[in-house]
């Protein structure tokens, strides 16, 4: 992957000489992004500069460089990503006898768009991406993010100012711009851990929906979208789930032409095992692959995926998540991800990348899979909640409630303990606290609100707690999807996906200059997918059917059929016995109080809650300590 950044000065006062030494401050910034070269390229009569940091995948000399100027002259482009179908795409470009200099993607990217238009050219393309295009002859630049959103651009503007960036700390090197907090993005973080698309920690930046062409012109930005999920759920074809196999196996050879190594990680889930079962399959020799493993049973899979690669012959690496560098991960986490993100899953992710790129520079994730073929816990909680709750008269809901809220959270998590993990396990208890704030209320998209949300009343959290309007707060979805499994999936694929599973691995990753590809969220599967009947994926309250029998093709049944566990952390146990006094100063802190953002004396009840484990407030102190090392880090 790379760093791709740039910025227009509508006064035409800046010598080329001041836009390429802003250009290298906003490449500089984007290094680990890109750390094997780094160019720029600038026009003082019109006042651009665009700026890149390259890893280098495909073609690893110098002709395959950037900015990247056409063999017309007339474009110029800035790229961060692969095309995995350009050796197809170099066709068209190589039938009007262009004389292509690199064996490069980039190339076949730039020429394909002198070629067909960028509208034309983006729908052809089969890959992750972020890149900008700069048309000499009509002064425009466009902007335009992959279809489901893996790589990142960030835009900033004010009516006056224009700049963009694969990351905001590169933007934020322009000392002419502006950056104010935005209240209700923060608002949004708190209750979702990230901060939804199309918004941003700050007033005037934001981020580029998926699928989506930016359009600058004149002081103008026009958006279109050149693809939707919509398209692929409104079509009435349906996809033959035995094409499945196929479909899923040719992504992954595509995704695994290279000219670095590459590796897998894996997890031992049904997502990343099927990655590596399909990529082991189609090499001839060992590939490699990446294990996190914890001390803790309960969230422990790496003995899982340790079966997994000895049964498939992988050469296997597994490191153990070691709390004696939790500390030093949390330090890492504010630059890394620039905006205030709290999936604490981020923190394994770090370690993960860390000691994947000391043997490869490219690995393959099974991101994607839980939103496409329905594998999250919560639809099928969902479904169970819809049939057995909603349904029932109003006086057995307060009866339930009042039976649930009596018991103390503590008592019903030691009854958990004897429970099967698909009832919730040792968070049995927290889990029907959770169940209890949620039986009055009256419709399904509150439900949804709620079982994805940090909190039942954010009101309670903030002091502004008006928050941004997305998808989840659309009613109409009610009428689009019958079903409650399906709308769930749409989604969680528009926002939890893009916005924290893709933001988490794309950040973690780019930390170490290591690049992520998502086989899973090729363009094909993708399609294929979501014209998949419902009951290829759902069997009562099993999941991703038509996965997990594709994967008996590979492995015995023992290491398939088990409870999902997902890539979690023991969060509760970290926060109270690594990071109690930082949590504890933060409480009382003049600094925070000043912030004006969050209601003290609530959290600070919350907190001597959590650690005499009367509630389990991991996620909500996971939110706000990250968020006071991200201001901090900030405001320095």
């Amino acid at each position: 992957m790379c760093g791709i950044s740039g910025f227009i000065n509508h006064s035409n006062n800046f010598s080329k000489r001041k836009l390429n030494h802003s250009a290298l401050m906003m490449a500089n910034k984007l290094e680990k992004r890109g750390p094997d070269s780094f160019g720029f390229w600038s026009d003082p009569y019109k006042g651009i500069s665009m700026s890149h940091r390259r890893l280098a995948i495909l073609d690893l000399t110098e002709k395959a460089s950037q900015p990247m100027v056409s063999h017309s002259g007339r474009y110029i482009l800035v790229y961060n990503g692969e095309i995995y179908n350009f050796l197809e795409l170099r066709k068209i470009v190589e039938k009007r006898k262009i004389n292509l200099r690199s064996q490069s993607d980039t190339e076949v990217l730039l020429e394909l768009i002198a070629i067909k238009g960028i509208h034309k050219a983006t729908e052809l393309l089969n890959g992750i991406f972020s890149f900008s295009v700069w048309d000499r002859m009509k002064s425009k630049l466009f902007i335009v993010r992959d279809r489901v959103g893996v790589k990142p651009v960030y835009i900033y503007w004010d009516n006056k100012n224009f700049a963009f960036a694969s990351e905001i700390k590169a933007i934020r090197t322009l000392p002419w711009l502006n950056f104010e907090l935005d209240l209700e993005s923060v608002a949004s973080y708190v209750r979702l851990n990230y901060i939804p698309t199309p918004f941003s920690i700050f007033k005037n930046i934001f981020k580029l929906e998926p699928g989506s062409i930016l359009e600058f012109d004149k002081r103008k930005i026009k958006i279109s979208k050149f693809w939707s999920v919509d398209k692929c759920i409104e079509t009435n074809e349906v996809s033959d789930s035995s094409q499945t196999f196929d479909i899923i196996k040719n992504a992954v050879k595509r995704q695994m032409v290279s000219d670095v190594p590459v590796g897998v990680f894996l997890s031992g889930g049904i997502d990343s095992s099927i990655v590596t079962s399909m990529a082991q399959s189609s090499s001839s020799k060992p590939i490699n692959t990446f294990t996190i493993g914890f001390r803790e049973d309960d969230f422990n899979e790496a003995k899982y995926a340790k079966k997994i690669a000895n049964y498939l012959g992988t050469n296997h690496n597994e490191v153990f998540f070691g709390y004696d560098s939790i500390k030093d991960l949390l330090d890492i986490v504010p630059q890394a991800y620039d905006e205030p993100f709290s999936d604490s899953s981020q923190l394994p992710t770090l370690l993960l990348s860390k000691i994947t790129k000391k043997k490869v520079k490219v690995a393959l994730s099974g991101d994607g899979g839980d939103e496409l073929f329905a594998g999250y816990y919560r639809y099928f909680l969902a479904h169970k909640f819809n049939n057995y709750i909603f349904k029932q008269p109003v006086f057995l809901k307060k009866v339930l409630k009042k039976m649930i809220d009596f018991i103390p959270v503590s008592q019903w998590n030691k009854l958990g303990i004897i429970l099967p993990n698909s009832l919730g396990g040792k968070n049995f208890g927290d889990k029907l606290s959770k169940m209890s704030n949620l039986i009055m209320d009256c419709d399904e998209m509150s439900f949804q609100r709620r079982i994805i949300s940090n909190c039942d009343n954010l009101s309670h959290h903030i002091n502004k707690f008006t928050e941004k309007q997305t998808k989840y707060f659309d009613n109409s979805l009610e009428n689009k999807f019958d079903d409650i499994i399906e709308r769930m999936q749409y989604l969680d694929f528009q926002t939890y996906l893009p916005d924290d599973i893709l933001v988490k691995v794309d950040r973690a990753s780019m930390n170490f200059s290591l690049e992520v590809r998502v086989p899973l969220l090729d363009n094909e599967v993708v399609s294929h997918a979501w014209r998949l009947p419902k009951k290829d994926k759902v069997v009562g309250t099993n999941g991703k059917v038509v996965l997990k029998n594709i994967l008996k093709k590979f492995l015995p049944s023992s290491l398939i059929d088990r409870p999902k566990m997902g890539f979690g952390v023991p969060l509760d146990k970290i926060l109270v016995k690594y990071f109690n006094d930082n949590i504890e100063h933060y409480l009382n802190s003049k600094t925070v109080e000043q912030q004006k953002i969050f209601n003290l004396p609530f959290y600070k009840v919350m907190w001597e809650e959590h650690k005499s484990k009367k509630k389990n407030w991991q996620f909500v102190f996971w939110n706000f300590l990250v968020f006071q090392k991200w201001y901090n880090h900030w405001n320095d």
